[in-house]
């Protein structure tokens, strides 16, 4: 007999044996009632061929016959309620045991020794074994490997575990069981019952999410410890350039960290703003920034980089507002790489910084869509032409004929053009000759903790 047939055929027996109680009940009954019956008919019979009085005892007998037929209808339901009872029974029979076929997960049960006596099929999707070839085994070796212990069961009461076992096709799964012991009429053990689920898929996620909180922690308290140690961030200037005086018209404020680990400013910039963090950080930048106003040439400006978000939160209108007379030489640069979803609202803070002195430029322009659209949008003072375009333009006609268009575009509103990158004497010429004034990049100067006062002559650029 299969293990799948044993709880099937358990229950069969125990229907058959209550059929068999109830049948002799009522066999019992009936001949009971048929000997009553012959009894109180012979003594009357008697009585009638005496020429007797009958006696008070065949008067109480025939009362009881009166009773009889009752007894009989009484019997008759018992026999058709035994009937459903037994079809019923098989029908629910029949249900558990397509329950347990269809179940997803493995029913079982075991001896007092904890060897399995019954498997259900899904012990093969969740193990890769086939149930009749597990019976006998210890189920906790099937529960866990061996190299991470058998887990205990508690006898006294249900248990619920949670393992990691290997499936047949080498991948691990991890398990949640549900353990209650058997107990015979004395209350000893006699073996154990048990439901167990594979929830793989629930237990890699939350140990994802676990590992991305762990992150999260990690990388929001190194964003804090930047912020709140005076040593982890510094600003260095980069000069901005009047082409045509060789002069300094400006600074551009580049964050740098001195804080571990050792990496770019704009991988610690990115994972601030994972953690909810990026704000702070750039104001913590702006901040450093505007302290090195006093130390720029009396006619250069400051120009500090800033996203959108930061741009309209209101702690930069009051640093701007603390700066005084010196915010009328502050630019504020918005990058090309961040979204606006909101011109209008942006619109508005810009009207107050420039109410202030403080001018707005567009940065890294050409890089991508959307800085056509805060140009268009902003009609900033300044627009900041990217690398990408800046690169071997006196090389290249397209990307020279481009800045032209964009120096041309910028007069026609008023706007300054700078160029962002310039590395070689052979872009500069072609900037020069597009009538662009203003430029910056490592042919002109390094940015550098001190901030120049004065140009030197310019130098074939090395590698950043």
């Amino acid at each position: 007999m299969t293990d799948q047939a044993q709880p099937r055929q358990v229950a069969n027996d125990d229907i058959l044996h209550t059929r068999r109680v109830i049948s002799s009940a009522v066999v019992v009954l009936a001949v009971s009632m048929a000997i009553a019956l012959v009894s109180y008919l012979w003594d009357w019979f008697d009585a009638v061929n005496a020429g007797e009085v009958p006696e008070p005892d065949e008067w109480l007998g025939m009362v009881g016959l009166a009773g009889l037929p009752y007894a009989a209808v009484v019997t008759r339901r018992l026999v058709r309620l035994e009937r459903k009872l037994t079809v019923r029974e098989r029908d629910a029979v029949q249900a558990l045991q397509d329950t347990v076929d269809n179940a997803h997960g493995w029913i079982w049960q075991t001896d007092a020794d904890m060897r399995l006596t019954n498997s259900s099929q899904g012990v093969h999707a969740l193990l890769g074994h086939r149930s009749n070839d597990v019976i006998g085994r210890v189920v906790c070796e099937l529960l866990s490997d061996a190299a991470s212990g058998h887990p205990t069961v508690d006898p006294g009461g249900r248990h619920d575990l949670t393992t990691a076992t290997r499936h047949t096709d080498g991948t691990v799964r991890h398990l949640s069981t549900t353990v209650a012991p058997i107990f015979d009429d004395s209350g000893r053990t006699v073996g154990y019952r048990g439901f167990t689920a594979d929830v793989t898929a629930e237990t890699v996620a939350l140990t994802a999410q676990e590992q991305e909180q762990r992150r999260y922690a990690e990388a929001r308290a190194r964003i804090a410890q930047a912020l709140e140690d005076p040593e982890a961030m510094y600003v260095v200037l980069q000069p901005i350039v009047d082409i045509d005086g060789r002069r300094i018209a400006g600074m551009e404020a580049l964050a740098r960290f001195n804080a571990e680990p050792k990496r770019t400013p704009d991988l610690w910039f990115a994972e601030a703003w994972e953690v909810d963090l990026g704000i702070d950080l750039e104001l913590h930048a702006i901040d450093l920034a505007c302290r090195r106003l006093p130390e720029l040439p009396a006619h250069g400006y400051l120009s500090i980089n800033l996203s959108a978000q930061t741009l309209t939160d209101p702690r930069l209108l009051a640093m701007l507002s603390g700066l005084g007379d010196q915010a009328s030489r502050v630019v504020v640069e918005v990058t090309e790489h961040t979204a606006i979803d909101d011109y209008s609202r942006v619109a508005d803070v810009l009207d107050r910084i420039r109410a202030m002195g403080a001018r707005l430029a567009v940065d890294d322009a050409g890089a991508g869509y959307a800085s056509m659209q805060h140009i268009l949008r902003l009609r900033p003072d300044i627009i900041k032409l990217d690398r990408s375009i800046i690169a071997d333009n006196d090389l290249d006609p397209a990307r020279f004929a481009l800045i032209g268009a964009m120096a041309n575009f910028a007069v026609s509103l008023g706007m300054v053009v700078i160029a962002e990158g310039v590395e070689t004497s052979g872009e500069l010429a072609a900037l020069t000759e597009n009538q662009i004034c203003h430029a910056q990049g490592y042919y002109l100067a390094r940015p550098a903790v001190e901030p120049l006062m004065e140009l030197a002559p310019p130098v074939a650029a090395e590698a950043a």
